[in-house]
């Protein structure tokens, strides 16, 4: 009976630390490749995972790891884990990455076509993995843009808020400069659409005629004869 106890030691005692490395190799392996993801670069971030999911054969250095099916390395992630020397093998892996950052939010109402003055947003610290994506995280972003849509106080500004600023306002008069070939004359006209920068835009000009140019400044259309 000893001699069974001994033997059944031998085999469970042994294979417990082994497994235990093999998951430590895994996992070393994910850290590693979150590390180094362009996505996750000076972030903050944390791992959730199910430590059983990492129990696999071993590998005589730390197998690949391949992102499926996403771009952004955090939130809810599904990666790849292949082994290429020995014994080859290849296991999925489910885990979630929650990345602390800060982002944008609107401190009061805003207004469609409204361009933000720093009075206009604050700085707002969260799980950016649960915010998704396109967040504003850059009050360089804000440059020459408007917004496309209204906000709500508190609300989080996301890139796809904004439209780029409109230099020409449907109605407005602006100056026409018609340049060709060696000569080059201004007009004047009415806008008939609102138009960002190097946007096109219809102007209806003194004679009524209608002529179609290039919004390349505030209030200045640019009109291009071949």
């Amino acid at each position: 009976m000893r001699t069974l106890l001994s033997i059944f030691c031998l085999v469970f005692c042994l294979a417990s630390p082994v497994q235990a490395a093999l998951s430590v190799q895994a996992e070393d392996a994910v850290k590693q490749f979150l590390d180094q993801h362009p996505s996750l670069e000076g972030r903050e971030f944390s791992i959730q995972w199910d430590p059983s999911k990492l129990e696999f054969p071993a590998c005589s250095k730390n197998p690949s790891v391949e992102l499926l099916r996403k771009d952004k390395a955090w939130g809810k992630l599904l990666l790849n884990l292949r082994c290429d020397t020995g014994r080859v093998w290849a296991r999925p892996v489910s885990l979630y990455v929650m990345v602390k950052g800060r982002y944008l939010a609107s401190t009061r109402p805003l207004k469609s076509g409204q361009v933000l003055t720093p009075n206009d947003w604050k700085w707002v610290e969260g799980d950016l993995s649960k915010m998704g994506d396109s967040l504003v995280d850059s009050p360089e972003w804000l440059k020459n843009m408007e917004l496309s849509r209204a906000q709500q106080a508190g609300n989080a500004l996301r890139l796809n808020d904004f439209k780029p600023m409109s230099v020409i306002k449907s109605g407005d008069q602006v100056r026409v400069a018609i340049v060709g070939r060696g000569f080059g004359i201004d007009a004047s006209g009415q806008a008939l659409a609102d138009a960002a920068l190097g946007a096109s835009v219809k102007v209806r000009i003194s004679d009524g005629k209608i002529i179609q140019g290039t919004a390349v400044s505030q209030g200045v259309v640019e009109v291009v004869m071949e």
